[in-house]
């Protein structure tokens, strides 16, 4: 049996496998066309501020996540914010520490935030 474009249904008949694949191809690509149409949300203007914070006695990862959340334009978790702040400085701070997250009085972290520009 053949289909309108050319392409023989499995039956034991030959197939044209490089056409099959490329119709296959393009209904995909249609079809994430279509999904994705419409689905961009507005770019917010702002910039992203980047700070240097010096750790001092009694300060975690999370006392320090939540005071540049605050100042932050985005909303986001905390464990976000502090997983954040470990990957912008894994190579200088964190990369030779057990437990990853363990900060010492006297380390330099880099923070980033986004402030929104009205």
């Amino acid at each position: 049996m053949k289909l309108p474009l050319g392409i023989t249904i499995l039956r034991g008949e030959g197939v044209d496998k490089k056409r099959f694949f490329t119709i296959s191809l393009m209904a995909w690509l249609v079809i994430v066309l279509a999904v994705s149409c419409g689905n961009s949300e507005p770019v917010a203007k702002g910039r992203l501020v980047t700070e240097t914070y010096t750790v001092v006695t009694g300060d975690t990862l999370d006392v320090i996540s939540y005071q540049f959340i605050k100042k932050s334009s985005v909303r986001r978790d905390v464990r976000e914010f502090r997983e954040g702040i470990i990957q912008l400085n894994w190579e200088e701070v964190f990369k030779n520490r057990y437990p990853h997250g363990l900060i010492r009085p006297g380390d330099k972290l880099k923070i980033n935030y986004w402030v929104e520009e009205k």
